[in-house]
């Protein structure tokens, strides 16, 4: 195939032998109407400024006719400039104050317009700075009063490209002259048609970048929803397409060659990520791999036409630049084929209907649009009609013509839609289930965590619990005891569980359950612990809980058992305690206790990880020397100083302070 698409260029000129001048042509009956400057014009290749002088003998200069491109009389290949001179007459007794005007309504690529040797106008610019469009909007020019003269048009070809039709250059369409108020009217009614023409298509555009525009809104709320950014793009691709590529006179040909392709790469790869997710195949590591791989790659060639285009190859290697063109084009056309790779994957799956009508309609899609650029790109000489059947019009609605592309694109964007809101509500349903969770595991932990601390005699009770964003595992209770001996004290459990959410606050409350019953058997924090792992084995999966158990009573004198907790600081130095298993690991995990002896104003400090682990915007940890350093601040203060450090975690924080009066009394 890319033998057949890079042809060998050559500039065949081909001027006619004298064949004689071209008869005039002879504008009768001046009014509201125009006329076409059809028939045969004087054409000469090359350039020179003087040919637009009206007294020129153009008598041996080649016949050609208008409505038809130089390269199909005799022009192949050729680029750059070309002469088109016609006489006009205009006959006596024509009004003296009619004025005549001319409308041109397509040239390749641009041209001056002279009349009488006089520069009227221009269509685009000519070199050295060129200036030409993709798509042509018709232009008129005032050629002043009504009198006889020639009409000479200086006409420049670009240099020949990918994007490019078997015969191109010149006057493809036949101007037309007439009064100012007849060539008016008739760019008027040329304008209503183009937009009756293209009506369907403003439609879907303006449909799509609407959908598109909400969708990337949303995500920009939301930046974990993927789907909908991947969903904007080829939203807003027909809208990206119309402006920089379909409205006539409004890009400019290296602004929009050099763009387009550049669009369709992304919205390729936008769409191969939007199936991933639509497909349920974002989990599959290895296809994820190479989607991104092939992304980059598609991507990255159609920046090859970008770069060439910005250096102007239309100066500097203008028959270098078709070669480049073609060698970067044709991949990326090869892989808008690879949706059916990623479809191929979603065979396997268990898919509903919406997700296998996004699947059909982007194979056929991606079949329609291969097709489209294989056959149409290179058209000039494969001359493969596959492209015209593809665009021809098969029906009309409102005098908008429908074809074959236009079909497969609104299948398409049905389909994605369609399948884009069922899966929006799912991720909703999903998002309002996850939500619900967490509100069930806020009230749970709400519950667990006392807001109003009971009275322990002999001690002054602190607490402060900052939860994360998310529902964590943090707990702590304490449990006032007394005794027929008439001595008081308490029992303090502080712990964490690992986890988040529902789960995590379920632990909890099973944990808080089986502290309070085994409280009512032992007093033992050791025992304690142990009834709780027994508790916790094989109710968490992977999971596991730390945990603190201390037993104090009202003259300071304690016991104090752990199970993977951190230990707690007394007045400012950490307390030694034997290490431990958390709780849940090992069916028969042991614990020791160790004894404990608070003299009037110690304080014990208990707290959670969340605390250890404040994090600060550049890594640094909070830290067991920041902890030692505030441990004699209140509970409040504690947590409130990790927090503006940096929480990435619930903090919970417990201080218990033995008063003098209560060892005076004892």
């Amino acid at each position: 195939m890319l033998l057949l698409l890079l042809p060998i260029f050559g500039v065949g000129v081909g001027v006619g032998q004298g064949q004689g001048p071209a008869a005039p042509l002879v504008l009768n009956g001046l009014g509201r109407m125009t006329d076409p400057v059809d028939g045969v014009w004087q054409f000469q290749v090359g350039d020179d400024l003087a040919w637009a002088s009206p007294a020129l003998d153009d008598s041996r200069w080649q016949p050609i006719k208008v409505g038809r491109s130089w390269e199909g009389q005799g022009h192949r290949d050729y680029t750059g400039f070309a002469w088109y001179r016609r006489h006009i007459v205009v006959p006596a007794g024509t009004p003296a104050h009619a004025e005549l005007a001319l409308f041109l309504p397509g040239v390749d690529d641009a041209a001056e317009v002279y009349w009488n040797g006089r520069l009227v106008g221009s269509y685009g610019k000519v070199p050295p700075h060129p200036v030409w469009y993709p798509q042509q909007s018709p232009q008129t020019y005032s050629l002043g009063p009504a009198q006889s003269g020639v009409l000479a048009i200086r006409v420049w070809s670009a240099p020949i490209v990918y994007l490019n039709y078997p015969e191109q250059g010149g006057l493809w369409i036949t101007p037309r002259i007439g009064t100012v108020e007849g060539v008016a009217a008739l760019a008027t009614a040329d304008h209503y048609l183009w937009l009756q023409r293209n009506q369907f298509h403003f439609a879907v555009c303006l449909v799509c970048a609407i959908i598109g525009l909400l969708a990337l809104s949303s995500w920009l709320r939301d930046r974990t929803r993927w789907m909908l950014f991947w969903l904007a793009i080829p939203m807003l691709k027909p809208l990206a397409q119309l402006v920089i590529f379909d409205l006539p006179g409004f890009s400019t040909f290296r602004l929009a060659y050099g763009s387009i392709g550049e669009a369709v790469a992304i919205t390729d790869a936008a769409t191969w990520f939007l199936l991933l997710y639509l497909l349920d195949l974002r989990f599959d590591r290895r296809l994820v791999r190479w989607t991104k791989i092939l992304a980059s790659v598609t991507v990255g060639l159609s920046l090859i036409d970008t770069v060439m285009v910005c250096l102007d190859w239309t100066r500097l290697f203008p028959r270098q630049f078709v070669y480049f063109d073609v060698a970067s084009t044709i991949p990326i056309e090869l892989l808008e084929m690879y949706v059916l790779v990623i479809v191929g994957f979603a065979l396997r799956k268990r898919l509903d209907a919406a997700r296998w009508l996004v699947a059909i309609a982007s194979v056929v899609s991606a079949l329609e649009t291969g097709v489209s650029d294989i056959s149409g790109l290179g058209v000039r000489w494969t001359h493969w009609p596959l492209h015209h059947q593809l665009y021809r019009t098969l029906f009309k609605i409102a005098g908008t013509p429908i074809n074959v592309s236009t079909l497969v694109e609104l299948f398409l964007l049905v389909s994605i839609l369609y399948a884009a809101w069922r899966y929006s509500v799912e991720q909703n349903q999903r998002q309002s289930a996850i939500e619900q969770e967490f509100r069930s595991a806020q009230e749970i932990q709400q519950i667990l965590i006392p807001e109003v601390l009971p009275a322990i005699a002999g001690y002054t009770v602190t607490s402060a619990y900052f939860p994360a964003q998310e529902v964590g595992g943090d707990f702590f209770q304490i449990i006032p005891l007394g005794s027929e001996s008439g001595e008081e004290g308490a029992i303090i459990a502080l712990g964490d569980v690992s986890g988040k959410g529902l789960k995590a606050a379920m632990t909890v409350s099973l944990l808080v359950g089986a502290i309070h019953s085994t409280v009512e058997i032992t007093q033992d924090p050791a025992e304690i612990l142990a009834a709780l792992n027994r508790r916790l084995y094989g109710r968490m999966q992977n999971g596991f809980a730390t945990c603190l158990v201390l037993r104090l009573d009202a003259l300071g004198r304690g016991t104090i058992a752990n199970a993977g907790h951190l230990p707690p600081f007394l007045n400012g130095s950490e307390f030694p305690l034997s290490p431990a298993l958390p709780l849940g690991l090992l069916p028969e995990a042991e614990f020791e206790t160790t004894a404990l002896h608070l003299a009037a104003g110690d304080r014990l400090t208990l707290y959670t990880d969340g605390l250890l682990e404040a994090r600060r915007a550049d890594g640094e940890l909070f830290g067991f020397a920041r902890i030692a350093e505030i441990s004699g601040d209140t509970s409040e203060e504690i947590a409130r100083t990790a927090q503006q450090f940096g929480q990435d975690d619930d903090i919970t924080v417990l201080t218990l302070t033995l008063t003098p009066v209560a060892v005076a009394l004892g």
